[in-house]
């Protein structure tokens, strides 16, 4: 029993790992993102468990996966995914967006299926983008110096 469920955690590790590896990077999924800042707080409802926070820095050159593993150490099949809510803040050029998530993994290695992790998340995601070229300094851009071509 004990080796089936250290082989679910590998398997979960491994298959996070996978698809860690497959996202593409934040500057193919979304040109115009310098950088995206990712603050978790966690908090157990029981109150028994007390979790570090946590800051990841995203760069232009970082993979564009916004999955967080549950810090249960003893959560099977948990974690919190962000993917939809700062895809879609990026997407729409937004600079922040806030909220909580619950873990609903399984804890108690002896009690697999029994009883949901509901371990808390509160994030807040900023996001800073590349300046966009309006029309009129594009166009200032474009014009040949008129100093330049007289004679």
């Amino acid at each position: 029993m004990v080796q089936r469920q250290l082989d679910a955690y590998k398997q979960e590790r491994d298959t996070r790992r996978r698809a860690y590896l497959s996202a593409p990077s934040v500057r193919e999924k979304f040109p115009r993102v310098e950088q995206v800042a990712l603050e978790l707080t966690f908090s157990d409802p029981t109150g028994i468990g007390k979790h570090s926070p946590q800051t990841h820095l995203l760069g232009p050159a970082a993979r564009a996966y916004f999955e967080v593993a549950c810090p249960c150490s003893a959560c099977l099949a948990g974690g919190f995914d962000l993917s939809a809510v700062i895809s879609d803040m990026l997407s729409r050029g937004r600079s922040k967006v806030s909220g909580k998530l619950s873990c609903h993994g399984w804890q108690d290695r002896g009690r697999a299926c029994e009883h949901r992790c509901l371990l808390e998340l509160r994030y807040r995601a900023t996001a800073s983008y590349e300046p966009s070229v309006d029309a009129p300094a594009r166009a200032r851009l474009e014009r040949p110096n008129r100093l330049a071509v007289r004679r």
